[in-house]
């Protein structure tokens, strides 16, 4: 095939797309556009390249960041030069704020037509600054150039998007015209030995090792004797990027359960919010946010060594109480060397991956009884009493009931991703939705925690995983993203997309700016009078707006059983939506104080 390339354009795209699928990076997602010819036909014509074609680059740069989270490895992004380019940024921020590997290949207009004013050309180098780990501007293709440039150029490009911290790479792909396969070149590798052995095999050209993240054991064993001399223990779980992969650092959240006397406060996206597997392990604590509403609890909840898995966490309250109780340890432990202590509390980091961190840590015994922690066990019990008991007569949709319902109806024997979305929707299910089934996977894009993308982002992850995918997200982000409702009818696409439509951005509510209310609702609450009936119409989805509670999980069970994607749209009020959450609030106070 590459052999056969009719010009020396098709030859360097065939040479990239091929070598990108040696390194294991075989899915790509392909915009239109005519100066991306080459690597769209290599892209096309490569028997064993996976394609997704998506009109909007910024939505297929979501779909591509989806992808490579199901999947555990980069996947690759095609587009034209120009604009086109610039729609790739907010993806590419979010997938370098959280770690997510992405080959990103941009075409460019050759030297001759820079700052010339030619039409659909813009300056593309570095474009995307520090948000990505690596940069290269490749030169129009040219005979002069070594072909086996082409090769080590990606090689290296894929080496630094895997390795820590893991994160997007830009290849800038300048061509000149002719752009389309014509031609008569016929490659001759007699003049290359490299090239002619490189046909010959289906490796890659160079093969970069990847380095492991290795810590100095000795100090972290010096550090676990340190901590155990301390009663007041306390594991927080943030997000896990490789949670929902057999692989990965998700086994660590096993471990913790079956440490009895250290409680652990896991965040939704940490993918350790699970049922344990056995009765007697430990089972993390997940309303945690609700508890510390509570002042008698926080004076209770004051540990002397936090150690703290992972990436962030949703809930702010227990990111500023920890900043406030100032434990003498505060031990964060990650597999790449970024710094995330926003509080200024960390004390000691550990550059690993947790699961092997933590047998360090724990290496022959477990944490000492303590009554400490079965306090704070027990107002968890007290909370979720206080929560059930509030939410219980509640028939009437609003988004903490959808929340709670959520956590309860999910199957308990076939695999579930659900993709929460950012404002309300994730801190909603952090609150309610409770211990998830232990076939859950939960997917979010909290690097920088936008809104936009989501849609594209949960059809990335089901087209790769094959799982059915539950979208949990508020009318704006869905607003936000509506163009990417048609990679929802994709071939192995099945998402479940769940509109809570409280007609604007009901997190407002809970802010200060709540209480001016010359300004509020306009420029903060900001109704929008839309309903999504019509947009599944337009892109062919099968639409439902349940009422009640009966009504939503009669839906959810047609969506499970349902083959193809959908959308439910639970309509709920603001104002209401803040009433019960109050009142949930004030019962778990009352019951813990």
């Amino acid at each position: 095939m590459i052999t056969d390339a009719p010009n020396l354009n098709i030859l360097w795209a065939e040479l990239i797309i091929e070598e990108l699928i040696r390194n294991g990076v075989d899915h790509f997602i392909i915009s239109p556009g005519s100066r991306s010819t080459p690597l769209t036909v290599a892209a096309a014509r490569n028997p064993k390249a996976k394609t997704t074609v998506h009109f909007d680059e910024r939505g297929a740069a979501y779909f591509a960041l989806g992808t490579a989270k199901a999947l555990g490895k980069p996947c690759a992004l095609i587009c034209t030069s120009g604009t086109a380019v610039a729609n790739y940024f907010p993806a590419i921020v979010e997938a370098s704020m959280s770690y997510v590997p992405l080959v990103v290949l941009t075409a460019d207009r050759p030297p001759e037509l820079q700052n010339t004013g030619a039409n659909q050309t813009i300056n593309q180098t570095n474009i995307y600054g520090e948000y990505v780990r690596h940069f290269v501007a490749m030169p129009c293709p040219d005979e002069q150039v070594h072909l086996e440039y082409v090769l080590t150029t990606v090689n290296h490009a894929v080496a630094a998007a895997r390795r820590s911290p893991s994160g997007p790479v830009h290849i800038n792909c300048a061509y000149r015209e002719p752009l389309a396969p014509s031609g008569d070149l016929a490659l001759d590798v007699s003049s290359s030995i490299g090239i002619e052995q490189w046909l010959k095999s289906d490796k890659p050209y160079s093969q970069w090792k990847r380095p492991e993240v290795t810590h100095e054991v000795g100090d972290v064993f010096a550090l676990a004797e340190r901590i155990h001399e301390f009663e007041r223990a306390l594991f927080i779980v943030g997000n896990l990027p490789d949670a929902n992969q057999d692989h990965g650092d998700g086994t660590a959240a096993l471990i913790l359960q079956s440490l009895f006397d250290v409680p652990v406060f896991a965040d939704i996206t940490s993918g350790a919010r699970l049922q344990p597997s056995l009765p007697e392990n430990n089972a993390p604590i997940t309303n945690y946010d609700l508890m510390l509403l509570s002042p008698r609890f926080r004076e209770h909840c004051t540990p002397d060594v936090v150690i703290h898995l992972g990436g962030p966490i949703v809930s702010k309250r227990l990111s500023e109480h920890l900043a406030d109780a100032n434990p003498t340890y505060y031990i964060h432990v990650a597999d790449h060397g970024s710094r995330l202590d926003p509080n200024h509390r960390v004390t000691h980091r550990v550059q690993a991956s947790t699961f092997s961190a933590v047998l360090d840590l724990f290496p022959d015994k477990k944490p000492r009884p303590s009554a400490w922690t079965t306090r704070i066990r027990e107002a968890s019990r007290v909370a979720h009493d206080a929560v059930r008991a509030c939410l219980g007569p509640e028939s009437t949709l609003t988004e903490p009931l959808i929340a709670s319902t959520l956590g309860e109806i999910l199957p308990d024997r076939e695999d579930t991703a659900i993709f929460v979305g950012n404002s309300m929707p994730v801190r909603y299910l952090d609150m309610y939705s409770g211990l998830l089934q232990p076939f859950t996977r939960i997917v979010s894009n909290r690097g920088s925690s936008g809104i936009d993308g989501n849609i594209a982002t949960a059809a990335g992850y089901a087209r790769a995983s094959g799982i059915h995918t539950i979208a949990l997200i508020g009318d704006l982000t869905a607003l936000h993203d509506l163009n990417s409702l048609s990679l929802l009818t994709g071939e192995g696409v099945r998402v479940t997309l769940i509109v809570l439509n409280n007609n604007g951005g009901g997190i407002f509510h809970f802010l200060p700016i709540a209480e001016h209310t010359d300004v509020f609702e306009k420029y903060f609450g900001t109704p929008h009078g839309l309903h999504f009936n019509d947009a599944a119409r337009m892109f062919g989805l099968p639409y439902s707006r349940p009422t009640t509670k009966a009504e939503f999980v009669e839906a959810y069970k047609m969506a499970q059983d349902s083959a193809t994607s959908c959308i439910i749209e639970v309509i709920t009020d603001r104002e209401e939506n803040l009433r019960l959450h109050r009142k949930i609030s004030d019962a778990v106070v009352k019951a813990l104080d």
